[in-house]
């Protein structure tokens, strides 16, 4: 299956700010893109914004492959290890200029909680890194809440992110336009954001159809201006 790797590049790595928010750009030359900000609110609560921000798909792909259905990261040591910083918890909703498109139930808008169609998980499923918030099943917990789209279970890539405007027709499948924003309980005091920049982050469009992420660490620090991707470090909020 075509799976994508767009690589995240910058002049040189610098070290992370305690709790300042980190906004990464990963793109394909197919269009395909998506932009994930992450914000340590406190050492235990992580703030993930997911967009999907694309403005073209590669050939064949159909209105389900399209959809961006989940991010993923790896907040220890490298790997699945025992007593690694683990999502324990949380809340997602539509994002402030977003909405939902053919949900079952009606029409939402911004701050909607869609907990019932979203997971998170700590198990590297569907082609994930060990911690994740998926619309996929595999290894997700639903975050909880209301069932508003397809069978009550969360039962991706229905509900995931289309881009506005969507570049493939969705012929009546459930979607979020463009972006949710994920607060997430974790099982261990966070110091900063370093572990993105020491692993990787990855997302996932369709189930299994694509995924972009960021390059090894040390590609990170020889990569210039001209790559496929960018990364913006905001100040604190």
């Amino acid at each position: 299956m075509w799976k994508p790797r767009a690589f995240l590049g910058v002049a040189a790595l610098a070290t992370p700010v305690a709790f300042a928010g980190d906004l990464f750009i990963l793109s394909d030359p197919s269009g395909l893109s998506a932009e994930v900000e992450f914000t340590l609110l406190n050492p235990t609560t992580l703030e993930v914004r997911v967009q999907n921000t694309s403005t073209g798909a590669p050939m064949g792909f159909d209105s389900a492959d399209q959809l961006l259905t989940g991010v993923s990261w790896d907040t220890g040591d490298l790997g699945i290890n025992l007593g690694d910083p683990e999502i324990v918890g949380g809340s997602i909703v539509i994002g402030p200029t977003s909405s939902s498109l053919n949900f079952d139930t009606g029409a939402y808008g911004p701050g909607t909680n869609v907990g019932g169609e979203w997971g998170y998980g700590n198990m590297d499923g569907s082609g994930g890194l060990p911690n994740m918030i998926s619309g996929n099943t595999a290894q997700v917990t639903a975050f909880g809440g209301p069932n508003l789209d397809g069978p009550a279970s969360i039962d991706g890539p229905q509900a995931g992110l289309v881009a506005s405007p969507e570049v493939v027709g969705l012929g009546g499948l459930g979607a979020i336009q463009d972006e949710v924003i994920a607060t997430l309980t974790i099982s261990e005091p966070l110091s900063d954001l370093q572990f993105l920049y020491d692993h990787f982050v990855r997302v996932e469009f369709g189930s299994d159809a694509a995924f972009l992420e960021t390059p090894e660490p040390t590609t990170i620090v020889l990569l210039g201006a001209g790559a496929l991707a960018l990364r913006r470090r905001r100040v604190s909020r």
